[in-house]
């Protein structure tokens, strides 16, 4: 028996890559400061080469795999440093699914 795998499930009637989802969340008015901005997008911008790279679509992105790129990335440094950068993914993908990428 196997195990079902979750999924981002596209919400659009198109489908949106990493690298365009990343770049519009980037690109609000809640990341305007530079200090924030620079941080979201140096995590945002390695958890999408770690799945594969921003050409690959959202939907297509299992929560394990998510999980998987941040433990890689992230899985042994300090717990404020993992807290931050689970954050900023959780903040990127809650945004996502507000806005229906």
């Amino acid at each position: 028996m196997s195990a079902a795998v979750s999924k981002v499930t596209a919400l659009r009637g198109t489908a949106i890559t990493l690298a365009d989802a990343a770049d519009e969340s980037l690109g609000t008015h809640r990341l305007a400061n530079p200090n924030t901005h620079r941080a979201y997008a140096s995590v945002i911008d390695r958890t999408i080469a770690a799945l594969g790279g921003g050409d690959r679509l959202l939907a297509d992105v299992a929560d394990t795999e998510i999980g998987d790129a941040l433990t890689a990335l992230w899985g042994g440094c300090a717990p404020a440093t993992w807290n931050r950068n689970r954050a900023a993914i959780a903040s990127w993908l809650t945004w996502c699914t507000a806005k229906k990428r």
